[in-house]
């Protein structure tokens, strides 16, 4: 095998080294999603996004190892399979960045709307179902501070700053639902950057892995005419 064929193959396990630590780092990241659900009174989106997170980065981890195995071993066939499994990986990572994007009209948000909807059918029959939501995000009732009056509700203290309705200044006026988006989008922010990373950097891998996988079929070729 020549120099550069050599050369290819230190740097495709270099780049499943890299895959590997990226991987781990979703699997940890989701991880930190589901803790960060179980803490909570309701879980909204948040447990969805997390095993999501959490299975990408299995897939990852495994397809890394297996593509350092190939590369080592140099088998044909092997490093076909792992060529074409990174195309699908790509594929299912930019599905996962358009759910991650447009989180708010599609993917994770029917999750969010139910789990919202079942808080306010609680709180329409026992007042406090969104107190948590409501001292955590600054927010109040589901879409505004109206929602309280549509149904003849008073403003609890924990839509209000320092717990004190004092006046109106006083009332928080975004709904919790718009707030729990808000926040739920800038913890996906990570998670669109490691993305776009492995994206970008399995485009390289596949594009290493065929040309080495040519290599060792040419080297193979040239073997078997030698021996004829």
């Amino acid at each position: 095998m020549g120099l550069a064929a050599i050369t290819v193959k230190h740097l495709l396990l270099l780049l499943n080294f890299v895959f590997s630590v990226l991987g781990l780092a979703l699997i940890v990241f989701g991880i930190f999603f589901l803790i960060s659900a179980a803490e909570k009174t309701a879980s909204i989106g948040e447990n969805v996004a997390g095993i999501l997170i959490i299975g990408l980065g299995v897939v990852i981890l495994i397809i890394a190892i297996f593509g350092c195995l190939a590369s080592m071993h140099e088998e044909p066939v092997k490093l076909l399979i792992y060529v074409g499994t990174l195309v699908l990986l790509i594929l299912t990572q930019l599905l996962f960045l358009s759910i991650a994007s447009h989180g708010t009209k599609d993917g994770i948000s029917g999750s969010i709307n139910e789990g919202f909807e079942r808080l306010w059918h609680e709180e329409r029959n026992e007042t406090g179902a969104l107190v948590y939501y409501e001292n955590w995000l600054q927010c109040c009732g589901v879409n505004s501070s109206e929602d309280y009056w549509i149904i003849h509700h008073a403003i609890p203290p924990s839509c209000c700053l320092d717990n004190k309705c004092i006046d109106q200044s006083n009332v928080y006026k975004t709904g919790c639902k718009a707030k729990f988006v808000e926040y739920l989008n800038d913890k996906l922010l990570v998670f669109k950057i490691v993305c776009w990373m492995l994206v970008i950097g399995e485009a390289v891998a596949a594009v290493f892995g065929w040309l080495l996988y040519s290599s060792v079929k040419n080297q193979s070729r040239r073997n078997n005419a030698v021996w004829m």
